[in-house]
């Protein structure tokens, strides 16, 4: 059952990305814009997790029922997005983006009612509950900061080297920009599913997977390489054509900072994957309300690649690397719950209301 899963986890998470980047690459060096594919990446490893889940469902003697209702809405969304990316072969490349952000806008929605239409003893058992909001929330805030820093840190340091005055316009910073920052927790709600489409899959199913196999500060590393190396069409067609061997390099730098400190806050959450999904929207999207754009053609020196390398590393990677949630006791209990099967307590045959547990608690990519 387990291979059974794994299998179709790797397939859909990372066999759909290299036949997607072939015709993405088509798609870019015919003069369409790409935009319309990264979204689909995004809802890969939580499609991935979902179908094993749902085609062994019936194996075993004993199960906690699916929430069908959100994964199947989860699903139809990403397929809905993949042939979105698809028409940017017959119509605009700009244009199919926006009906894609129209689309997993509309699927968050959806499945935001399909969640809290499902039991919430099935939630907490597939990992989609929310404990520890509060310290959540506290640690999303510490989140911000830390990206504050590592957003304008390269560029005030510039100009304290270079002697160059400090201003508001050169971040980007305005009026509106900052309207936009403030209304994102808003906007969280309205685009959750994309963000949360690669937490269930990066910290709900694969990290626990590979801290068992080669440990707790090993795992989160392969993990973050791994994550880094998966965005490898989008540096290519999308984030930075011109330098992309210098984007290459600093998405599996960042990656393996940002796997070190979402893996941290999801383990001090008791496996909040909400936490993290909104950690990961925060990161994908403040940026934007200073700097504007898509994200899409960047240029990196390999200054400002070392740079930005330092701050990631000294502000997301060594100050958590080393906490007690990376200890030996601490991942060996988060591994054993969070690769548990759920199973239903025995008198849940007569009375359906009763809480679900696996070996420890049954809960829970971000």
């Amino acid at each position: 059952m387990e291979k059974k899963r794994s299998l179709l986890f790797w397939l859909v998470t990372f066999g759909t990305p290299v036949l997607l980047g072939i015709l993405m690459g088509i798609v870019f060096y015919s003069g369409n814009a790409t935009g319309a594919f990264p979204i689909v990446w995004m809802f890969l490893p939580a499609a991935g997790v979902m179908l094993g889940q749902l085609v062994t469902e019936k194996d075993g003697d004993r199960k906690v029922p699916l929430p069908k209702k959100f994964m199947w809405t989860f699903l139809i969304t990403t397929v809905a997005e993949v042939l979105c990316a698809l028409l940017t072969f017959v119509i605009d490349g700009d244009t199919a983006a926006l009906l894609g952000n129209g689309i997993f806008m509309t699927g968050s929605i959806v499945s935001l009612i399909m969640l809290f239409t499902e039991k919430k003893d099935i939630r907490k058992a597939y990992g989609l509950s929310m404990p520890k909001l509060s310290k959540g929330i506290l640690i999303a805030l510490l989140f911000i900061a830390l990206y504050l820093v590592i957003a304008f840190g390269p560029a005030i340091l510039g100009c304290v080297m270079s002697g160059t005055p400090v201003t508001a316009e050169l971040f980007g910073i305005s009026f509106t920009g900052i309207i936009t920052a403030v209304t994102l927790p808003i906007s969280l709600f309205l685009a959750f599913l994309p963000y949360f489409g690669e937490e269930y899959g990066w910290r709900y199913y694969l990290m626990p997977r590979l801290m068992k196999k080669f440990g707790g500060r090993l795992g989160v590393i392969i993990l973050g390489v791994i994550w880094g190396l998966w965005h490898v069409p989008i540096n290519l067609f999308f984030y930075s054509p011109e330098t992309a061997l210098q984007s290459i390099i600093i998405q599996v730098i960042a990656c393996v900072c940002f796997a070190i400190f979402f893996g941290w806050a999801y383990m001090k959450t008791d496996c909040n994957i909400w936490v993290v999904t909104a950690i990961h929207f925060i990161n994908n999207n403040l940026g934007t309300c200073f700097s504007g754009g898509d994200g899409s053609g960047n240029v990196y020196t390999w200054g400002l690649v070392a740079l930005m390398a330092a701050f990631y590393i000294c502000l997301l990677a060594l100050p958590f690397i080393f906490t007690k949630a990376y200890s030996k006791e601490s991942i060996d209990a988060f591994v054993k719950k969070m690769t548990a099967e759920p199973v239903i307590p025995a008198a849940a045959s007569e009375a359906p209301a009763a809480p679900v547990t696996s070996s420890e608690e049954a809960t829970q990519s971000v």
